[in-house]
């Protein structure tokens, strides 16, 4: 019989506070960056942020980009997933 973990979505946020997440957002856009705050509609405080995306080069290869953007405030409604321990 598997094991079942019950893991509050929360608490596991207020553990990563002061930490680098990767965060998906809507329109496929990737944010990566030290997590200082957050609320209850899962708006994210992000220091040190970093926006990942790739982009066509001439060769038609897809090329990752990254563009540093420092304090950013991402809305929760935009959030599609976010990955701990970055």
């Amino acid at each position: 019989m598997s094991q079942r973990y019950n893991r509050d979505p929360i608490e596991e946020l207020r553990k990563s506070l002061n930490k680098v997440i990767l965060i998906k957002i809507k329109k496929n856009r990737l944010f990566r960056g030290v997590l200082l705050s957050f609320d209850q509609h899962l708006n994210l405080f992000l220091d040190d942020c970093t926006q990942i995306y790739e982009i066509e080069n001439e060769k038609n290869e897809l090329v990752e980009e990254r563009e540093e953007l420092g304090q950013i405030l991402i809305r929760g409604d935009n959030v599609v997933f976010i990955e701990f321990g970055q």
